[in-house]
């Protein structure tokens, strides 16, 4: 009894498999310059003004030290010698203008 699949017999399946009928294909020569053109073509892109800019200040921030090492050291002492004062009303307005400004 024959099975018949989407129109296909089993006589049509014999050669699955068999890479004896594989047929070798050549390129069109105008699909292959057309290739070549293209893997030659280079990405490029122009960078504005501010783009420049932005990109310059992001290695310049990148090389600062994330502490101010001077600054550490000056609190450090001050809290050693017990010279360390603190003013609230500075403090709290900073901490207002933080809160404030936070998006």
């Amino acid at each position: 009894m024959a099975i018949e699949i989407n129109s296909l017999t089993s006589n049509s399946l014999r050669n699955v498999g068999d890479d004896s009928a594989v047929k070798s294909t050549q390129v069109n020569p105008a699909l292959s310059r057309v290739a070549e053109k293209v893997k030659a073509k280079s990405d490029s892109f122009n960078m504005t003004g501010s783009a420049a800019k932005l990109q310059e200040l992001e290695a310049r921030i990148a090389q600062m030290p994330v502490v101010d090492a001077q600054h550490v050291e000056a609190v450090q002492r001050a809290l050693a010698t017990g010279s360390f004062t603190i003013d609230p009303q500075s403090a709290a307005g900073k901490l207002l203008y933080m809160e404030l400004t936070l998006p």
